[in-house]
């Protein structure tokens, strides 16, 4: 039987040793939602808590194919449904496709879990699912099975006759062959004269050529080549025509199916002399078979030396290389995400105090002149600047709570049908002398009629603080407010002509405490650093999305609020 989860004794916090733990895990309540994640869950998927805390295990990181999530919630079934107390189940591997750290698609991840049967103390069920990324392991079978493979059907290079009637230049060749042989895998002369490569079968074939293909030097450097390895390896020919001893480079060719292959490419320039000639290195088209036939020797301080050299496949090798570095990238990025949050917090604190100390600044002061002074309209005043005080105090407090709700998953919204264009006439109405006493114009004529099930004062939580965003950053100029539909859903939108925001925090706006001082540029604005966030965290919870756009800074931005038509 499954222990149950009780207090933990006063030495430690469970939920910190929970949190540490190196595997990663989530707790699942008995309808399959996420109650509890540690770090090494979040670390591994690239996601935050708020993303997962409360949401169901089959609606979260759903970001494979059609067919993979199919497959997911065949896999979650075969794990958690009817599972006994007192079992314990291990997955098969799965594959599910999600994008690794520094990576623009997603590539090819498995998965495999164990599910542990839990109860709290109160004897609630929960599930206990340990999750592992075995991707590596089952990438290290697959090249396992590709190398054993290629080894089972690898020929052995046929040994190469040379047919010359000196017994001593056969003899040369053979050496010659038996070291191609040794290298298994491509040989290479780059001819002066012409600046074509004489080369064997394999060397074509590394390069994805097929056997009667003509490689000239051009053609290696401005099509075969990826692009931004192509002077790295001109300078290595260059280096090798002049240097004593070989000179090796590594570039990256792509194939026209998309295959992308490492080689590693070791040149060296011949004495003169020594070559036999142009024709020296002569490839048949037959397999690696190579022929010499002799050729007159040109004076040995006249002709212009040749290059030769060999070409070796370092795909596995520099895919390991690459890895580790990704690697080392992801720990770096993750510290500094660390040291960012931090930050944020640092930030966060001392908005707060700032904050908090105007309202509560004022109310004392003139609370203090109402007990000193009998002044009929020194009390009126008075009274009027404590009650907006008081109001401003009461929305900062309200957005903590609001912030604290969000992310433990506890914020409750109550649906019903709301008219989206009457809500953001009457706040724009609300807002107007706000804003026209700042000098704003506001346009508020675009106000169509739209449906949508939403959670009223919710939404009225988000206009207000797009609104009051816009004014915020807004010091001349207009705010245009306008809803209108846009296909299958209601779309919200507020422009102001204000500061605008720049390209590269476009997206970090929307982030828990991040404020317009973030970036370095300009005065810190004023405010927690909490409005877009709730906004884009409540209209997450009505199944909408909000984005925003901007050309830069000075150019004005705009925010849209898309969400789904009520019918």
């Amino acid at each position: 039987m499954s222990e149950p989860i009780s207090e933990a004794p006063a030495l430690f916090d469970l939920a910190e040793v929970f949190d540490a733990l190196p595997d990663a895990w989530l707790i699942l309540d008995a309808g399959a939602r996420v109650v509890a994640v540690n770090r090494a869950y979040l670390s591994l998927v690239a996601t935050e808590r708020a993303e997962l805390v409360g949401r169901s295990i089959y609606e979260v990181n759903q970001t494979g194919s059609v067919g993979q999530r199919n497959d997911r919630r065949r896999w979650l079934d075969g794990m958690l449904e009817g599972i006994a107390a007192s079992e314990s189940r291990q997955s098969p591997v799965i594959r599910y496709d999600m994008a690794r750290e520094g990576e623009a698609h997603r590539a090819p991840r498995y998965w495999q879990a164990n599910a542990t049967p839990l109860r709290t103390a109160r004897g609630e069920p929960l599930i206990g699912l340990c999750v592992h990324d075995v991707t590596q392991r089952m990438e290290e079978e697959a090249r396992g099975q590709r190398e054993r493979a290629k080894l089972r059907s690898q020929a052995r290079l046929r040994q190469v006759l040379v047919e010359e009637a000196n017994e001593q230049l056969r003899q040369q060749h053979e050496q010659l062959q038996h070291a191609l042989a040794f290298a298994s895998v491509g040989a290479w002369e780059l001819e002066p004269h012409t600046r074509t490569f004489i080369c064997n079968d394999q060397f074509k074939a590394l390069l994805g050529l097929p056997v009667a293909a003509t490689i000239t030097e051009n053609r290696l450097f401005d099509e075969l080549i990826d692009e931004e390895y192509r002077e790295r390896v001109r300078a290595a020919f260059d280096e090798a025509r002049v240097a004593e001893a070989p000179v090796e480079v590594d570039f990256r060719i792509t194939s026209p199916n998309r295959r992308r292959r490492w080689i590693l490419l070791r040149a060296t320039r011949t004495r003169h002399g020594e070559t036999a000639g142009p024709g020296a290195m002569e490839a048949t088209g037959t397999g690696d078979r190579i022929e010499a036939a002799p050729q007159a020797a040109a004076p040995a301080d006249t002709r212009p030396a040749s290059l030769i050299g060999l070409a070796l496949d370092i795909s596995m090798r520099k895919e390991s290389e690459l890895e580790h570095q990704a690697n080392a990238e992801a720990e770096r990025r993750a510290r500094e995400r660390s040291e960012e949050a931090t930050r944020a917090m640092d930030h966060f604190v001392a908005a707060v105090s700032h904050e908090l100390r105007s309202p509560l600044g004022a109310i004392q002061s003139w609370a203090t002149l109402l007990q000193r002074s009998g002044d009929l309209a020194h009390m009126a005043r008075a009274g009027t600047v404590i009650e907006r005080n008081a109001r401003q105090l009461a929305l900062m407090v309200d957005d903590l709570l609001d912030s604290g709700a969000i992310a433990t998953g506890k914020l409750s919204i109550d649906l019903a049908p709301v008219d989206l264009g009457a809500l953001a006439g009457n706040i724009a109405e609300d807002m107007r002398m706000r804003i026209e006493e700042k000098g704003v114009r506001l346009v508020a004529d675009d106000l169509n009629s739209c449906i949508v099930m939403a959670d009223e004062k919710r939404l009225r939580q988000v206009i207000w603080n797009l609104m009051t965003n816009a004014l915020k950053f807004c010091e001349a100029g207009l705010i245009e407010v306008s809803v209108r539909e846009a296909g299958e859903h209601a779309e919200l939108r507020v422009r102001d002509t204000g500061r605008g925001i720049a390209p590269d925090v476009v997206e970090r706006i929307f982030e828990r405490f991040y404020q317009a001082s973030d970036d370095g540029q300009g005065p810190r604005a004023a405010g927690l650093g909490l409005g877009l966030w709730l906004a884009r965290s409540i209209v997450r919870l009505h199944g909408g999305t909000i984005r925003a756009q901007s050309a830069g800074k000075g150019l004005g931005a705009t925010f849209t609020v898309q969400l789904p038509r009520y019918r």
